[in-house]
């Protein structure tokens, strides 16, 4: 049986999901990516944006009633099932199997529904927007691997203080786990607090002396003490003990760190797997060397071939470059693409800022950090 649009006018201006950064430009596309990324809409489905976007689209009597939904102060799972009786675009199995989805999902305790939803952010790449959730959810359960995610999300922002606490907490409640541990470890070396690192390496190894993180974390120890020599042959003992990208990867930094690009490279490509974070990592190199047009390249690459599409820090690094060559009308087209995908990333922003800037616009280029530095301060006050 066919199907027709509930709204028949031409619409050039797309819906953004806030946790996906999918874009879509019809009522049915909003509603086929509710109902199969339902945990990742949660604030989005009924929020005002989508109201009024609805709306703008001739739907006036659909946003009507979303508002309505909205303020019937129901349960998620209800307000959602009531959301897709706005339309006949699933069927009655459809609905049903969502029903079903939404009773087991609620049948969980709140704190893990929302350790679900900042899981996924952190994996996104959107920590800062996770860590909210994952606060609310260490209110209602004092768990270690609440606070081992929230400390993982906090390496991602850099803030290394803050996640060395996490990890410290985490393992006094889970000390036999060895994982955390090795986190832990890692935390106190990037936070700099080498005594502690020194202390807690001691108790690994004694734990696992064959285990590859060992030699990897006294490497990162010398790393992050430019005791370069030193970090290779603790990486390179590493990676002989397991095959892992992430120690090649790490042996090219130390390699960029002295300016040794062309033995960066040599490291590199003796990787048999080529990933987006490869061709990521190779386009550092060129780019450390000066060589642009070969980090062009090899961005391009990774955007093409590993859903970079959908990978806002991958088009981000592609304006970088691209500015950094001079070429503004092609930094503009990349950032503007990232935009889109991740609006309030502050690196995307960062980079937008000095795309301005470079174009000579101090006016946008002041306006956007100050923009940057309220999202700060707004993700600080969240997530503290």
């Amino acid at each position: 049986m066919l199907q027709f649009c509930v709204s028949q006018q031409n619409n050039d201006i797309p819906f953004t999901f806030r946790a996906t950064g999918i874009r879509v430009f019809s009522f049915e596309e909003a509603m086929y990516h509710i109902y199969h990324y339902w945990r990742e809409s949660v604030d989005d489905f009924l929020s005002n944006e989508m109201i009024t976007w609805v709306s703008e689209l001739g739907l006036s009597f659909i946003a009507n009633r979303m508002r309505e939904i909205a303020h019937s102060h129901r349960g998620f799972a209800a307000q959602l099932l009531q959301f897709f009786k706005l339309s006949e675009y699933f069927d009655k199995g459809e609905i049903a199997a969502l029903s079903t989805a939404l009773q087991e999902w609620e049948a969980r305790l709140e704190w893990e529904k929302l350790k679900e939803r900042a899981d996924y952010l952190v994996n996104r790449g959107e920590p800062g927007q996770a860590l909210p959730l994952y606060k609310r959810a260490l209110k209602a359960e004092d768990h270690s691997f609440l606070h081992n995610n929230i400390a993982v999300a906090y390496l991602q922002l850099q803030s290394y203080k803050e996640a060395l606490y996490h990890f410290s907490v985490a393992y006094k409640l889970e000390q036999d786990n060895m994982a955390v541990l090795l986190h832990y470890i890692e935390a106190a070396i990037l936070a700099r607090e080498f005594a502690t690192a020194a202390e807690l390496l001691q108790k690994a190894e004694a734990a696992a002396p064959h285990d590859s993180d060992i030699p990897f974390l006294h490497g990162l120890m010398a790393h992050e003490k430019r005791q370069y020599m030193q970090a290779l042959e603790h990486y390179n003992k590493a990676r002989d003990l397991h095959e892992t990208p992430h120690y090649t990867y790490k042996i090219v930094d130390v390699y960029m760190a002295m300016r040794q690009y062309e033995k960066a490279l040599a490291a590199i490509n003796k990787l048999a797997s080529k990933d987006a974070q490869y061709y990521v990592k190779e386009a550092d190199i060129h780019a450390g060397a000066g060589d642009y047009t070969a980090a062009l390249r090899c961005i391009k690459e990774a955007t093409a071939n590993f859903e970079g599409a959908s990978n806002a820090s991958l088009w981000t690094k592609l304006a970088k470059y691209h500015r950094q060559d001079y070429n503004w009308q092609k930094a503009e087209e990349a950032i503007q693409n990232a935009l889109e995908l991740a609006p309030d990333n502050n690196k995307v922003r960062l980079e937008y800022a000095r795309i301005k800037k470079g174009l000579g616009k101090t006016r946008e280029y002041q306006a956007e950090l100050g923009r940057i530095l309220q999202n700060f301060k707004e993700v600080y006050r969240s997530s503290h």
